[in-house]
């Protein structure tokens, strides 16, 4: 029997992140998805774009990567971040997907105690600066004090 109520429960947690170049929100850096407290078994995490991701002037090229603070590529590796569009929505590895992928080993049963995030990385100075990324985590307590917002 667990000592902090429902842990077997599986819990749905949801971010409609917008893009905007500014720090924490497209600058190169984390931008976090969900602040993680505790430890929490990732069930599956699901990134899909709803609006195609943009890029600024600058130089070379920006990437996205999906993770956690520690490890920004433990669920999805660096992916070209134009890649990124409302037609190659399913964004389940560096090259994002139309029409259906089954869900990769790194997407699930993961268990994780760091915040969730989305890494941006360039090979010059480029940004993101525009774009909508939908994030969908399930997730159970392992912890006391697990929780995901």
């Amino acid at each position: 029997m667990s000592s902090f109520g429902s842990a077997g429960v599986v819990r749905r947690s949801f971010i409609s992140f917008t893009f905007t170049g500014a720090a924490g929100f497209g600058a190169i850096g984390n931008c976090t998805l969900f602040t993680v407290t505790g430890a929490i078994h990732v069930v599956a995490i699901n990134a899909t774009v709803f609006t195609t991701v943009g890029v600024d002037g600058g130089t070379g090229a920006a990437s996205l990567s999906l993770g956690t603070t520690g490890t920004t590529t433990l669920f999805v590796a660096a992916t070209t971040a134009t890649l990124l569009t409302s037609t190659n929505k399913l964004w389940y590895s560096a090259t994002p997907n139309a029409n259906g992928i089954a869900l990769p080993a790194a997407m699930k049963d993961i268990a994780v105690q760091q915040n969730l995030v989305a890494a941006v990385t360039s090979t010059g100075t480029q940004l993101i600066n525009a774009g909508v990324l939908q994030v969908t985590v399930l997730w159970v307590p392992i912890s006391s004090n697990s929780a995901v917002v």
